[in-house]
């Protein structure tokens, strides 16, 4: 499947490079391929987007969480070895802090990244949650612990850092199951 997958992205690239010298040449009959992303069912999650600050994900896409706009990150899945994966990501991105030390107590979204509505995405084995703050200023907080991607560091007690507090929640791997694929359709409404 990964095979297909990559012949069909090498084929896709190609007709993309193509499309832009055709655009570029004058030919406004074509149109430019749009890569999107697509969770392990086939279903659509939204357009590939490149990554604020890309040290905490590969890209991402934009997804409206009741109303607001919030950057919602992969990265590729590492396979056994430690090597990374050529076709399947995985939810990743900017990790939580908490109150308690150990990674646990209530978790707060530590920075942001870009203008969107900050985000934390809380990874526990397979399930990984979205976390996005409240529309309110973020706030000077005690702090216990940090993950950092998968790694918990606790603070010396009695660390207070600015946060922003959680508003809302939504369960990554059941509205979109990992292993993630992108795909690509034309921008006027081409199928995968």
């Amino acid at each position: 499947m990964c095979l297909f997958r990559t012949s069909v992205v090498i084929a896709v690239f190609a007709a993309t490079s193509s499309a832009t010298f055709a655009h570029e040449s004058g030919d406004e009959g074509r149109h430019e391929s749009v890569p999107k992303l697509y969770d392990a069912h086939g279903r659509l999650v939204g357009v590939v987007v490149d990554a604020p600050m890309g040290n905490v994900s590969d890209g991402g896409v934009i997804m409206n969480i009741k109303g607001a706009p919030v950057f919602v990150g992969f990265a590729r899945i590492k396979t056994p070895d430690e090597s990374q994966s050529a076709c399947d990501l995985k939810w990743s991105g900017v990790t939580p802090s908490y109150s308690g030390r150990g990674c646990t107590g209530t978790p707060y979204i530590p920075y942001a990244l870009g203008p969107l509505r900050p985000a934390v995405i809380e990874r526990k084995g397979a399930k990984a949650v979205l976390r996005v703050a409240k529309d309110e200023p973020s706030q000077s907080i005690s702090v216990g612990s940090r993950d950092y991607s998968g790694d918990c560091g606790d603070f010396v007690s009695g660390v207070t850092e600015v946060e922003w507090l959680i508003g809302e929640s939504l369960d990554l791997t059941d509205a979109y199951p990992e292993p993630l694929h992108i795909g690509h359709s034309e921008s006027l409404g081409g199928n995968r």
